[in-house]
């Protein structure tokens, strides 16, 4: 394995690498035991970084064939024994384990590093490297070693209000007062929120591709339904590094929120007909309009059974005589119906 790579995530270092399924001679491995982590604390240089290789075209010498190969091969030894000599094994995972670890042909293992974070400031480098065991006992050469300089995040926001507004919902939050060990004040760099809906478990990326600087947050054009919703704080310079999450907070969000009313309604008297036309009200889930008359000062009552799709209706049933007036209101496909629109009164003849 070559491809381990490490990131901090709140305390933990979370380490990623492909799932080994292949012999160093190409063929598949069908026989792997376990999968063994090891981390070192304050690498040496000549563990994490290779040999420099001299510029120039190679120098001519009278070695026999295979002894750069030899040199290699020694070199990897020799690094293998000094890692294991500094290293620390922290955990072996046989196969049931490894499926619980397995992300698609990824293998994800989190250490956590509290108690390394706790003494001080803790260590400066980690050092990291897996190796595959085969079932009769034969180790892989180490993978890759890849470090981490740990740091420690700041501790978790405090939710003060979610508020559903049409369209939106708005998050304010108050910063940690310390950060995961206690210590005042806290560094941060900024803010992730995230959401999830009551029947998803896990939360997925956060709302915000760029850490917020302040404490508040718009969630645009969010799902209906029961909605959950915690804040994680950041290191400066270190957006990946974040505190732990604030506790959620939840709300029901619902289609409660009317259309806007029809700005403008005309009532046009054509013999026993009174034609109405409105401006068209812009809303992503209108439904139709309803359309009112009241006959002198009596009180409205709604003409058409049916929504109208369109913006205009015919009153065929207005008696010469009367005097009517008539209001248009907005329904969208929850049911909310807008305010009236203006008045517009007529007189058939």
């Amino acid at each position: 394995m070559s491809d381990l790579a490490v990131e901090q995530e709140g305390t933990e270092a979370v380490l990623t690498f492909s799932y080994p399924d292949r012999l160093l001679s190409g063929l598949p491995l069908t026989d792997l035991a376990s999968v063994e982590i090891y981390r070192v604390i304050d690498p040496s240089p000549t563990l994490v970084s290779p040999a420099p290789v001299a510029a120039g075209p190679a120098p001519k010498t009278d070695e026999a064939p295979g002894a750069a190969a030899r040199r290699v091969a020694l070199n990897a030894r020799l690094t293998e024994e000094s890692f294991y000599r500094e290293a620390k094994k922290i955990e072996a995972l046989p196969l049931p384990a490894l499926a619980q670890h397995t992300r698609g042909a990824s293998i994800v293992y989190r250490d956590p590093l509290g108690a390394l974070l706790a003494k001080g400031k803790g260590p400066s480098t980690l050092g990291y490297a897996v190796v595959s065991v085969r079932r009769g006992g034969e180790r892989s050469p180490i993978s890759n070693v890849t470090t981490l300089a740990p740091d420690i995040p700041p501790g978790p926001p405090t939710i003060l209000n979610v508020t559903a507004e049409d369209g939106r919902i708005c998050l304010e939050w108050e910063r940690p007062d310390s950060d995961v060990l206690g210590r005042r004040p806290p560094k941060i760099g900024g803010y992730f929120v995230y959401r999830r809906t009551l029947d998803e478990e896990e939360y997925g990326a956060p709302r915000n591709n760029v850490s917020i600087v302040g404490t508040a947050f718009v969630d645009v054009s969010p799902p209906y339904g029961k909605l959950l919703y915690t804040v994680r704080a950041t290191l400066p310079d270190k957006p990946k590094v974040e505190g732990p999450p604030a506790i959620e907070a939840g709300v029901d969000y619902r289609d409660v929120f009317p259309p806007l009313a029809p700005a403008r309604l005309d009532a046009l008297s054509e013999g026993r007909l009174v034609r109405l036309v409105w401006d068209p009200v812009a809303a992503g889930d209108l439904a139709g309009y309803a359309v009112f008359r009241a006959d002198g000062s009596g009180a409205f009552a709604r003409l058409n059974a049916d929504l109208v799709k369109e913006s205009f209706f015919n009153d065929e049933t207005a008696q010469p005589g009367h005097r009517y007036r008539y209001v248009v209101r907005a329904v969208d496909t929850a049911g909310n119906q807008s305010a009236p629109s203006p008045e517009a009164a007529a007189e058939p003849f």
